[in-house]
């Protein structure tokens, strides 16, 4: 059913021009390598790191944490094995991490909550964007030929993305005007 599917759809896409395409990380890489030897298609990974809320230690949690160390340390390895899983994949064009996470900094927390409103989603934001670098410099040490970027909200915090994400390649910006 699968090649069924890419065998109706990469046709289509090819005439129109495309040449990349953006997949979450579930998808198996014998898929990825069949777009990219049979369509040309390649392929970015693409890790939500949490953004539509993460199990850790075997618990679901709704809001991802991205201050809680557990939580951090989960994320982290979700990527590492990520970069494990496709990097002797063809195609593969690159890794994109998160989903407009900047849009899901919804967890509360006593280090946060005494500050001003308007200070708490900008201290979360630190979090989010340390622990985006951390992924990436741990999963360069496993595919370093590859470059690695997040896929923010638009262009919320990009002072902060700038200061705290310095290992990351490229900068995607899903923007709604």
């Amino acid at each position: 059913f699968i090649k069924k599917m890419i065998d109706y759809d990469m046709p289509m896409l090819k005439a129109m021009g495309v040449n990349a395409i953006r997949c979450f990380n579930d998808v198996p890489p014998r898929w990825v390598e069949y777009i990219y030897e049979n369509y040309g298609i390649y392929t970015i990974i693409n890790n939500l790191l949490g953004r539509y809320g993460t199990t850790v230690n075997g618990v679901w949690h709704a809001k991802t944490d991205y201050s809680d160390e557990e939580t951090r340390k989960t994320l982290i390895a979700s990527q590492v094995e990520t970069a494990r899983k496709y990097k002797d994949t063809n195609g593969v064009l690159m890794y994109m991490l998160g989903n407009e996470s900047n849009y899901g900094l919804e967890w509360s927390g006593s280090d946060i909550e005494n500050l001003p409103v308007g200070e708490r989603h900008k201290a979360k934001a630190v979090y989010l964007y340390t622990m985006f670098n951390e992924a990436i410099e741990e999963s360069k040490k496993v595919d370093g030929e590859r470059p690695y970027g997040i896929v923010n909200g638009d262009t919320q915090y990009i002072d902060l993305i700038a200061e705290h994400c310095p290992s990351m390649d490229v900068f995607g910006s899903n923007v709604y005007r």
